[in-house]
């Protein structure tokens, strides 16, 4: 298969995906294993379907350990299930997840891009969330908390800020 009908089979499967999704409501349906390849470039007016994904889930409570809309969300939990909907399979803990992908500048963070974030601790203790632009994410944060979108540029963000991680490329 040449690249041109594999990219024009893959942009059909996301935008079939994310229409699936939506009118599903996200209601736990997870489409078929598609192969962990990088998705095809997504327009500068395409919706991008993880942010859609992950924001469908806004009010989800947070779970340690937690996966599903079902029982709730913790920060990786949260941004592997957002992945999973398109077809994309992370490792399932933030430290793993940082490891994937291409590292982004803070400047050129886009929708979809993975963001991270040091906490007290070990190295491996890392918050991670989902770009919904270049100056917000959304996130699972913390025991009591529940899934919400704010903006990267608060002190408490900013101060624990470590880099962002670009898995789906964007498009031009």
């Amino acid at each position: 298969m040449d690249n041109a009908h594999r990219n024009t089979t893959a942009m059909a499967r996301v935008g079939l995906l994310a229409l699936l999704l939506l009118a599903l409501g996200l209601g736990g349906c997870a489409p078929a294993h598609i192969a962990p390849e990088p998705l095809p470039t997504l327009s500068q007016g395409a919706r991008n379907p993880v942010v859609a994904a992950a924001r469908s889930l806004t009010g989800a409570p947070y779970k340690w350990g937690g996966e599903s809309p079902q029982t709730g969300f913790d920060c990786s939990g949260l941004t592997w299930w957002a992945y999973r909907q398109v077809g994309v399979d992370l490792p399932r803990v933030s430290y793993d997840q940082y490891e994937v992908g291409h590292p982004v500048g803070r400047r050129d963070i886009g929708p979809g891009d993975l963001v991270f974030f040091r906490l007290r601790g070990n190295r491996k203790n890392m918050h991670v969330g989902i770009a919904t632009d270049n100056d917000s994410f959304i996130h699972s944060p913390s025991s009591g908390g529940r899934v919400r979108e704010e903006p990267f540029d608060t002190p408490y963000w900013r101060e624990h800020y470590i880099g962002a991680r670009r898995v789906l490329r964007s498009g031009g």
